[in-house]
């Protein structure tokens, strides 16, 4: 994901297809934001799109539906930035889904996703594509306008029967929550998260750009000051979970996040979330979801669990780091579901 000419190289390969030309009054329904880039001349933002038809968003994530279209269907175009502004059916979000990653998130989308009145995006790169520009100039209401007409194109109704519509941000997002909070101050955020050992293993497993140093935007993801040997890759993982449950818990505190365990899932979808956003499904729906919900939340295939911690291989040592972090918020979260609970 290294950042060339302001967009990242998975930016670029979703921008492959055939261009076409964008003109005033052009109808932009049906297309989506993938990205943007800010002119090094006028200052000026414009925003790329892609054309998805009446095709769902009902893969893992944002970019695998894309990918999923056929090379011959993928339609591009550039706009103004003001071109987020012309789609007028769309939803504002009911819900903004932060996480530490690995900890469930994706399954939750997943589970919504199966529901037709649920529009969920999960992770969509133009939400990152702004942040970068606003961390690079720093124009706070400029920031927070463009998000917020991004986030509504992102929830265009489309099948005339979506009532509801889900984000949820790339884990590094909690550190931006001030700003997308400000884009729509009254949508309520939750914030899954999970023991920093199952964490630690499953990107020691496969790493996420996030947890490999130089590949985010320095702003997106501030660290305190470490002197990690160089490849300790380890290491810097627990550098950016500490950050995420430190980003967490002051926001928690102040009511500002719903806290949610991985442990809790997928049941308090059910117990707690579907009420909470006013979804009632079909009988149908709910078995369907409860189906899904015994799968691997990204590859659909049957799930056993997680893999065993290595034993000796110092992650029960960093994760031992990690561990009043991520104390701190399941007290809190303890106390808040308590305090909800009904008096006898």
């Amino acid at each position: 994901m290294t950042a060339v000419y302001g967009l990242t190289q998975q930016e670029q390969y979703l921008l492959k297809g055939e261009t076409l030309a964008w003109h005033a009054g052009m109808a932009m329904r049906h297309w989506f934001p993938v990205s943007a880039e800010r002119d090094a001349q006028t200052g000026n933002v414009s925003i790329c799109w892609r054309h998805l038809g009446q095709q769902r968003f009902t893969d893992a994530f944002f970019v695998n539906t894309l990918q999923c279209q056929q090379p011959g269907e993928r339609r591009v175009c550039r706009t103004p930035a003001s071109a987020l502004a012309s789609i007028g059916d769309s939803l504002a979000p009911d819900a903004f889904i932060f996480h530490v990653s690995r900890c469930g998130s994706t399954l939750l989308t997943q589970l919504l996703a199966s529901l037709p009145q649920c529009i969920v995006m999960s992770e969509p790169p133009i939400i990152d594509s702004l942040l970068r520009l606003h961390y690079d100039n720093g124009d706070a209401a400029a920031s927070v306008s463009l998000l917020r007409q991004a986030i509504l194109a992102l929830g265009q109704r489309r099948a005339g029967e979506e009532t509801q519509f889900v984000i949820k941000f790339d884990c590094w997002h909690i550190h931006s929550l001030d700003l997308l909070r400000q884009a729509f101050p009254g949508t309520p955020c939750l914030f899954l998260y999970r023991e920093p050992l199952a964490v630690l293993t499953s990107h020691q497993r496969q790493r996420g750009p996030q947890m490999v140093p130089g590949m985010l935007h320095p702003a997106q993801l501030p660290l305190p000051a470490h002197q990690l040997a160089p490849g300790d890759l380890d290491g810097y993982t627990g550098l950016v979970l500490a950050s995420l449950f430190d980003a967490a818990l002051p926001h928690a505190a102040a009511g500002q996040l719903q806290l949610m365990h991985y442990r809790q899932l997928p049941d308090v979808l059910f117990s707690d979330l579907l009420p909470r956003l006013g979804i009632a499904p079909a009988a149908g729906q709910l078995q369907a979801m409860r189906a899904r919900g015994g799968l691997h939340a990204k590859y659909g295939t049957a799930f056993h669990g997680d893999p065993p911690a290595p034993a000796a291989d110092g992650l029960a040592a960093i994760a031992a780091l990690l561990q009043p972090g991520y104390q701190a918020l399941e007290a809190l979260r303890l106390r808040m579901d308590q305090d909800d609970c009904p008096s006898p």
